[in-house]
């Protein structure tokens, strides 16, 4: 059945992998928990089978699941990006590498971005001293400076840059997906009336496991965006300076 919804939704590579991917995993494990703790509630019930047998379709459908992809990756770029990045995204590694005060990439580096930066786009990155008196306003200019290395970048379609932006979009997109999963997995869990000794094991063992996915790619997330800012500005001086790379 997934496989004849990724055939029918047509996706490319990013949503596939940054996308799709992710939404299937937080919902079959939301689908999971609500079988366990909900469903036997309706099986001596007249109306059970029919009410299955309408939501069980309408719970697969392509347009259902489009929806729920796009939901958990503006839940991940809004919320998750926020709590991780603040507003406006202003610390994601890619912008804070460009300022004099983050020490992720060398002062040599930093000095061959930003002539790049002059010499393609005209567009001058603050000084240290301005840096130390309004750091925001230095991460606002390099964040649409990154904005013009991305495009750069794209142009010249580097497969590597891709990899690693599709592994930083599953990861985030997994993280957007759960804000909506497991909390409604643990509302199904709750309301459930007089579970068995088992089912109530089963239960907590599966929310124990999704909640230790959840912590555990918080981490992968922002090691993979740190990865991913690395490669888009090395790819990038390397294209400027006609260098070959992998």
């Amino acid at each position: 059945m997934i496989g004849e919804i990724e055939k029918q939704l047509k996706m490319d590579d990013y949503d596939l992998e940054a996308v799709f991917t992710p939404a299937v995993v937080n919902i079959l494990i939301l689908d999971f928990v609500f079988a366990c703790a909900l469903l036997p509630i309706t099986e001596n019930t007249e109306w059970w089978r029919t009410a299955i047998a309408i939501v069980a379709p309408l719970a697969a459908s392509v347009v259902l699941f489009r929806f729920a992809m796009h939901l958990f990756r503006e839940a991940a770029r809004t919320t998750i990006e926020s709590i991780l990045y603040g507003k406006d995204r202003l610390r994601f590694p890619t912008t804070s590498m460009l300022l004099y005060n983050d020490r992720s990439i060398s002062k040599v580096m930093k000095k061959r971005i930003r002539e790049d930066l002059m010499a393609q786009y005209k567009i001058t990155l603050c000084t240290k001293a301005q840096e130390d008196a309004d750091e925001m306003e230095a991460r606002r200019t390099a964040k649409d400076a990154v904005a013009l290395i991305r495009k750069t970048v794209a142009n010249k379609k580097d497969a590597m840059t891709y990899r690693k932006l599709i592994r930083y979009g599953m990861f985030r997109n997994f993280l957007g997906g759960a804000l909506f999963c497991f909390p409604i997995s643990v509302i199904c869990w709750a309301i459930a009336p007089q579970l068995t000794k088992d089912s109530n094991t089963v239960i907590i063992t599966a929310l124990m496991i999704y909640f230790i996915l959840i912590t555990v790619d918080y981490f992968l997330t922002r090691s993979a965006a740190v990865d991913y800012a690395e490669t888009l500005i090395t790819t990038f001086d390397k294209i400027r300076h006609n260098e070959t790379y992998d």
